[in-house]
């Protein structure tokens, strides 16, 4: 294979790398209060340490939601966002905590929202939805597939 070759395909790879994973991501839907979220799912690590930052906006009953594989204390920061976020933290279906209206940090966050306890799933939407729909700990969250 000619150098010209093997250095497109590099840069294909190294570009492809530092993309958000969106086009990865599952999706399915949530509904909390009977307020209906299209949500994409995070599954992966690089998917969860992405999250949603870098995006320009999340339409207003969109989400991203974080499942994980364990159930323990999870820790969240606003790392190169560029929008409000609430962050809702779920333990087998029933929401535990919420972090309300989260401003943007950029590439060194200096606040860290944790679970109040186990997790073994995170749901972000934008700064306000928590407020806007009376969404509190103690609420059941149902997903479904699309």
């Amino acid at each position: 294979m000619g150098l010209l070759k093997s250095i497109i395909i590099l840069l294909t790879l190294l570009s492809a790398a530092g993309r958000p994973a969106a086009d990865n991501l599952g999706t399915g839907l949530a509904a909390i209060n009977q307020q209906k979220i299209k949500v994409e799912i995070a599954s992966t690590f690089s998917q969860h340490y992405q999250g949603l930052s870098g995006r320009a906006s999340l339409c207003a009953d969109c989400g991203l939601l974080f499942n994980f594989t364990d159930s323990e204390q999870k820790s969240f920061v606003m790392r190169n966002m560029n929008f409000p976020l609430d962050i809702i933290f779920i333990n087998q279906g029933v929401v535990q905590n919420i972090a309300e209206n989260l401003e943007p940090e950029g590439n060194d966050p200096q606040h860290v929202y944790r679970s109040a306890g186990e997790a073994d799933q995170v749901l972000e939407v934008n700064g306000g939805y928590c407020e806007k729909y009376n969404i509190r700990a103690g609420d059941k969250v149902y997903l479904s597939n699309d």
